[in-house]
């Protein structure tokens, strides 16, 4: 989750600061009510308690209206709830989880573009599971990489051992301290490698570049972005 950081920082910050998240909330509350961006980030705080309680009925109500307003990481948020049987607001509807994230990854959010191949893995559409992890990866997607390393070491498509290599280590690149089991991994694989595909998944791990759309860079600045909006907004009707 882009926001989990901020969420961390905002439940561990000092009283002060959790007086500025409450008072951005109240600024967003009244932007909300015509700015489509400023019910999301109003949803957001909503659905984690921040700035106020947790209200999760009045989340998904403000993400429901950011999605009508074409704000695509709301419609991400309403996918989460429609996919979790256990969210006590809206009926679960696998559905429309694809539709929504579909929205979300059609825009650019690296998320979602990661979940959406999950759903179409698990209906058993390989190729479009391939080519959303891919492009989820291309963003450093953490958990997009993962995966495509395992997709190429499984027998649902042509095993590729270059790819499982390069691609698990940029995956474990990524990692702040990979485990012991997960390296243990990496070193048996590529002792078992042929030549040439250890020169290829070198190559693909050289030349292996990553840029993150607008839409994923937007979720991964959270109440950040939440704040620019505010302040934008005021200047405006200065």
């Amino acid at each position: 989750m882009k926001w989990l950081a901020a969420i961390l920082l905002a439940l561990a910050t000092p009283a002060a600061a959790q007086v500025d998240r409450a008072i951005l909330a109240t600024q967003l509350e009244v932007l909300a009510k015509t700015n489509a961006e400023a019910a999301y980030h109003l949803g957001m705080m909503r659905r984690y308690g921040i700035g106020g309680a947790k209200d999760q009925a009045q989340a998904v109500a403000l993400f429901r209206t950011a999605a009508e307003g074409d704000q695509p990481l709301a419609a991400q948020m309403l996918g989460d709830y429609y996919g979790d049987p256990k969210n006590g607001v809206v009926e679960p509807d696998k559905a429309e989880v694809l539709r929504l994230k579909t929205i979300a990854a059609e825009a650019g959010y690296d998320r979602a573009q990661h979940d959406i191949a999950r759903l179409h893995f698990e209906a058993g559409d390989i190729n479009a599971a391939l080519e959303w992890l891919t492009r989820a990866a291309q963003q450093g997607n953490t958990d997009a990489l993962r995966a495509l390393a395992s997709l190429y070491n499984s027998d649902a498509i042509p095993k590729d051992a270059a790819r499982t290599y390069a691609y698990y280590t940029l995956y474990l690149k990524r990692l702040a301290t990979p485990t012991t089991k997960q390296t243990a991994f990496l070193t048996q694989f590529s002792a078992t490698m042929l030549a040439e595909d250890k020169t290829r998944g070198d190559k693909i791990v050289t030349d292996w570049k990553t840029e993150p759309s607008e839409l994923t860079k937007k979720a991964l600045a959270g109440l950040r972005a939440a704040e620019a909006l505010v302040a934008r907004q005021q200047g405006i009707s200065r």
